[in-house]
């Protein structure tokens, strides 16, 4: 367990710190609030997909945020 812990935080700190990885989800966050900005009033599918994206993205970086957390007290715990 400690060990595939601390894998998976490195992966995500990796990830969180990859400036490419953080332009793409911004696009893509960015081009759903577009689409909702834009979006026509009767237009309600196209508000819920940019919705459920922009939940997706958010969703994606507490995973990785989950992942380091998950190191910090695995090494608090060691530390006792």
């Amino acid at each position: 367990m400690t060990v595939e812990t601390r894998i998976l935080a490195e992966e995500a700190k990796r990830l969180k710190n990859d400036t490419a990885f953080k332009q793409f989800v911004q696009e893509v966050r960015d081009r759903q609030v577009q689409a909702f900005a834009n979006s026509a009033a009767e237009d309600v599918s196209a508000r819920e997909e940019a919705h459920a994206i922009i939940r997706a993205l958010n969703q994606i970086e507490m995973t990785l945020d989950a992942a380091i957390s998950a190191e910090v007290m695995l090494d608090r715990n060691q530390r006792k």
